[in-house]
């Protein structure tokens, strides 16, 4: 028994150490694989910043290798097949891009310490990539302005590329892929090839949306990028003239005198979430000369004020709410002078009526 028990453990041991020889040969040559012999799968490369570079821009090319140590290496730059640069260890280098529509061939060769060649390129097609935008916030009508973004509004967002200079035939937006990212994260339901529009949620108040979209078309590509701030919604007063309608030429400032002895005023709240001034989701608290007035129902933008029998400045304050949006609110104040004949104008009701 104790013959049998020795002879086991010795083959065991035999075993074993044939294994161990066996893992240590075989790792042996994997390291020398790696290191010694790149073979296919080595190869440079390139990084360029900015990732699209434009028409006529200057754009910083880098180089990284998985497995080849560049910094030892004597290497070439290429850039439409004339040699830009040449050293041991250039890994970084600034090219100039060619037009619009032309193509920038950037070629890099490494020669290692080992003796082991190895390559990589890329080509710059530059397009020009225009991105407007506005909000689908509340603005009057012959408005010229941007409609500008709020809270719980919307933003329109439109790219225009060109792949060719002026005059040359352009590719239709069928043939362009569009990715559109909001804050760095792809929105991928707006992109898509042809997908040049984009609907995308307003910044949150007093907050900053980096809209980028980037248009590719095969090697040809460029990308645009926009930030886009949140603003509170603005509170003008008109006056809704009865021969010429409201006077959208000119909003009431801080004293504004009237020759009639009745006007009605219209709010105008730009930018707001509305579709129109009497939207019924916006709250509207009138006041003159710090009693507050109800508002009608049916024109709740509006107000009238009758000082027939009384002159003197007329106050007037105004502040708006969303009934569904606690993020938008907005007020403002005017001072209004009507040239009547009495001198007390703290009774005067706005629906034409003296209050006691």
């Amino acid at each position: 028994m104790d013959t049998m028990t020795t002879r086991k453990d010795g083959v065991v041991i035999a075993v074993a150490s044939i294994l161990l020889l066996f893992v240590l040969f075989f790792a042996t040559g994997t390291a020398h694989a790696q290191f010694g012999n790149f073979g296919a799968g080595a190869r440079i490369f390139l990084s360029v910043n900015p990732e699209h570079p434009g028409p006529n821009e200057r754009a910083h090319i880098s180089i990284e290798s998985a497995l080849a140590d560049l910094s030892q290496s004597d290497i070439v730059w290429y850039v439409n097949n004339k040699v830009l640069i040449k050293g041991v260890g250039i890994k970084d280098a600034d090219i100039s891009v060619g037009p619009l529509g032309s193509k920038t061939d950037i070629s890099i060769t490494a020669q290692t310490p080992d003796g082991e060649t190895i390559s990589g390129n890329t080509t710059i097609s530059p397009a020009e990539v225009d991105l407007l935008w506005e909000s689908d916030s509340y603005v009057p009508p012959f408005y010229q302005g941007r409609a500008l973004v709020s809270p719980g509004t919307s933003m329109r967002m439109h790219a225009i590329a060109r792949f060719k200079p002026a005059g040359s035939a352009q590719l239709s937006e069928s043939g362009v892929v569009y990715t559109w990212k909001l804050n760095g994260s792809v929105v991928q339901s707006a992109s898509g090839r042809g997908k040049s529009t984009a609907r995308l949620p307003s910044p949150t108040l007093f907050s900053t949306n980096i809209i980028e979209v980037t248009a590719s078309a095969g090697e040809g590509a460029g990308s645009e990028r926009v930030q886009i701030s949140s603003t509170e919604p603005e509170l003008l007063l008109y006056e809704d003239h009865p021969l010429f309608g409201i006077m959208y030429n000119q909003a009431l400032g801080n004293t504004t005198p009237i020759s009639d002895t009745e006007a009605t005023f219209v709010a105008i709240p730009y930018f707001a979430e509305a579709e129109n001034p009497d939207d019924a989701r916006l709250l509207y608290s009138w006041s003159v000369n710090g009693n507050e007035i109800p508002s009608d129902e049916m024109k709740r933008s509006e107000l009238t004020v009758n000082a027939s029998r009384s002159n003197g400045l007329a106050q007037i304050a105004l502040s708006i709410k969303h009934a569904a949006n606690l993020a938008m609110s907005s007020s403002g104040s005017w001072g209004v002078i009507f040239d009547a004949n009495n001198n007390d104008f703290r009774g005067i009701n706005p629906l034409g009526t003296r209050v006691q």
